[in-house]
């Protein structure tokens, strides 16, 4: 990276002819002609409103290439950003758009004087290149921009506006009574909001996003079978969720019936609030969360906190394992599955590259997980169940470390960790430096729960691998673990 930032006029800018998002121009006006009816002329004249209102973004200079036979600046990064100021500050050199858009423009401008200078990171043709395919061509293992999911989205404006709405107090509360469970497994978290916030549908089931203990677990169990059946609904319908439940009309027609007979079935006409924490005691709980974001807890609340998943996840499995015994994917990463969830099953590995040399170890340690898993093999095998506990918790962190980059730093995680031999040594590293080695908020927390007291969690599995003669560990206690949130963040690792 060796260029600079310079202030240069807006006149002095050439629109890049060959920008991906268009066919290749023969003049700096076709080009925006090419530009505007690529992007679409209402999101140009959006575009052009935020940077009336707000101003370009200080984070992301336009990049530029100075090219000395037409001596001015082509723009390779930022073709829309200039192209929208170019709109404002001459409205009438766009000959190509209608009358009523050139008005609409000139009524922009009026609002506020537009700069025709503008701050450009000037380079050469090969950095131009390299900034454009890290901005434009997605995540890219980690290496570009990841754009937030619905949940995010949601995350974000609730972290700001500290405003909740109920797909995000659905998915916060499925998430706390079943063992981590991620319902959009089962439905997208739009589709969950469109679905559930209807009026009747919310009225029927009783919930009410100004009171979360409305938001109990059995009626966060109702959610989960009700978003199963819609899922059902469509399938047998050969219609797309989106499209068959887009109406309030419809869900209420559909969905009020099949929710009215279940309440009765299962005589839920009196249904309590939880007695498990709610959001805000749990935002308490956050105030008491360490520089290294370990949450200040003693061994008792969590505990306390796990026997509460424990039992509520049980009840989920007991329903799930009659209703669709063939359905293996509803709870895949959570801990469980739509059958009666025994040790690993829900393991996924299904990314890992087989040829890849960094994922033999792991890879053949969910070979045999699975297998117990299937087999139901714990209770016969214990010694060997613990060994490969102990193996995929090694595997998983050493290939996660070989795969992810440190957050902000173009290093391996792999290259702070590769000279620990032990793994306690391992996990040491990774409780010093967890936020900039795991960005997900929840895993983290799976992290220090389950890791942040060593001799506790880990070191009876060590026993039992050096000293098999003198320790051995109950077929419950192994069974367990995997449920406390060690399986959700093995397949994190392993994606």
């Amino acid at each position: 990276m060796s260029g600079v930032i310079r202030e240069i006029k807006i006149s002095n800018l050439v629109n890049y002819y060959e920008n991906p998002r268009h066919a290749i121009g023969s003049n700096e006006a076709d080009t925006l002609k090419k530009l505007f009816n690529a992007v679409g002329i209402q999101y140009m004249l959006n575009l052009a409103t935020d940077i009336q209102e707000n101003g370009l973004l200080g984070n992301q200079q336009v990049v530029v290439v100075y090219f000395d036979t037409i001596q001015k600046y082509v723009v390779y990064e930022g073709n829309r950003r200039v192209a929208a100021i170019k709109l404002l500050l001459n409205p009438n050199h766009f000959d190509f758009l209608d009358k009523a858009t050139i008005e609409k423009a000139k009524k922009i401008k009026r609002r506020g004087n537009i700069s025709d200078v503008i701050n450009c990171y000037v380079t050469d043709e090969q950095e131009a290149f390299f900034i454009m395919e890290r901005l434009h061509s997605g995540e890219n293992k980690g290496r570009g921009i990841k754009q937030w999911t619905p949940r995010e989205k949601e995350i974000f404006k609730v972290r700001q506006n500290h405003e909740k709405n109920l797909s995000y107090l659905v998915d916060f509360y499925v998430k706390r009574y079943f063992d981590g469970f991620d319902i959009t497994t089962i439905l997208p978290f739009t589709t969950i909001q469109r679905i559930f916030s209807n009026h009747e549908i919310r009225k029927q089931i009783g919930l009410d996003v100004s009171n979360e203990s409305t938001f109990t677990s059995t009626r966060m169990k109702l959610v989960i079978d009700a978003s199963k059946w819609v899922i059902k609904e469509a399938e047998s319908s050969g219609i797309a969720v989106t499209r068959l439940f887009n109406k309030a009309r419809t869900i209420e027609d559909k969905l009020l019936p099949w929710i009215q007979k279940y309440m009765q079935e299962k005589n839920m006409d009196d249904m309590q609030p939880p007695k498990q924490h709610n959001l805000e005691s749990i935002s308490e709980q956050s105030n008491n969360i360490d520089d290294n974001n370990t949450l200040k807890t003693n061994s008792s609340t969590i505990t306390s906190i796990n026997s509460n998943v424990t039992d509520n996840s049980k009840s989920l499995e007991h329903s799930t394992s009659t209703e669709n015994p063939n359905n293996n994917t509803a709870i895949i990463g959570s801990g469980a599955n739509a059958k009666l969830p025994y040790f690993f099953q829900g393991l996924n590995c299904s990314k890992l590259d087989p040829h890849d040399v960094d994922t033999h170890g792991v890879t053949a340690v969910c070979r045999e997980l699975q297998l117990f898993s299937d087999k139901k093999l714990v209770a016969t095998y214990p010694i060997s169940a613990t060994f490969l506990t102990r193996s995929i918790i090694e595997q998983s962190i050493i290939y996660y470390s070989k795969k992810h980059t440190i957050q902000g730093q173009q290093k391996p995680i792999w290259e702070n960790i590769e000279n620990i031999s032990n793994l306690s040594g391992k996990i040491k590293n990774y409780k010093n430096h967890l936020p900039n080695y795991i960005t997900d908020a929840t895993m983290r927390q799976y992290f220090n729960t389950l890791f942040g007291d060593y001799e506790k969690e880990l070191d009876p599995l060590n026993w039992v691998v050096h000293r098999p003669a003198e320790f051995q560990l109950d077929t419950n206690t192994l069974i367990e673990l995997p449920r406390k949130g060690l399986l959700a963040l093995i397949n994190y690792m392993l994606l």
